[in-house]
């Protein structure tokens, strides 16, 4: 079976063909710890992928645990019904690439329409992973 690869972001240096093949090399099972153990190699491709400073990368992945912060917290009802959901707090937004709360965004008419749009994207993106899934396929004619 052929493949081609490419990186849905552009935010690694790497070539994403190679880094398909060495993946795919590890077999039909494939875990982070075993991606990171051959990247860990400087021959592969792979390698190019992490920062192998460890002080860069340790403030990076505090960066990363502060964006979960904010990402992760929610707003319950004190006595709220168990079919409710709940909601974030904050959202990122694409002017500012920084974090709001939800309750500005939704009284600020061009905030709410770039999280509307944000939104239908990512079920475009969950259609377009999940699609050969036929389970989903009456949500899935849901999304445009």
């Amino acid at each position: 079976m052929s493949i081609i690869a490419e990186w849905i972001m552009p935010m690694f240096k790497a070539d994403a063909q190679k880094c398909a093949e060495e993946i795919m090399s590890l077999g039909d099972k494939i875990t982070p710890d075993e991606v990171l153990e051959k990247a860990r190699d400087e021959n592969t491709e792979l390698h190019k992928c992490f920062e192998w400073d460890d002080n860069v990368a340790a403030e990076k992945f505090r960066k990363i645990q502060a964006r979960d912060v904010i990402r992760f917290i929610v707003i319950k009802e004190e006595e709220k019904p168990e079919d409710r959901p709940q909601i974030k707090v904050f959202h990122v937004t694409e002017k500012t690439g920084g974090y709001k709360p939800i309750e500005f965004i939704v009284k600020h008419e061009d905030e709410y329409k770039a999280l509307l749009e944000r939104a239908w994207a990512e079920l475009r993106a969950f259609k377009a992973k999940y699609s050969m899934l036929e389970e989903l396929r009456e949500i899935m004619e849901l999304i445009d």
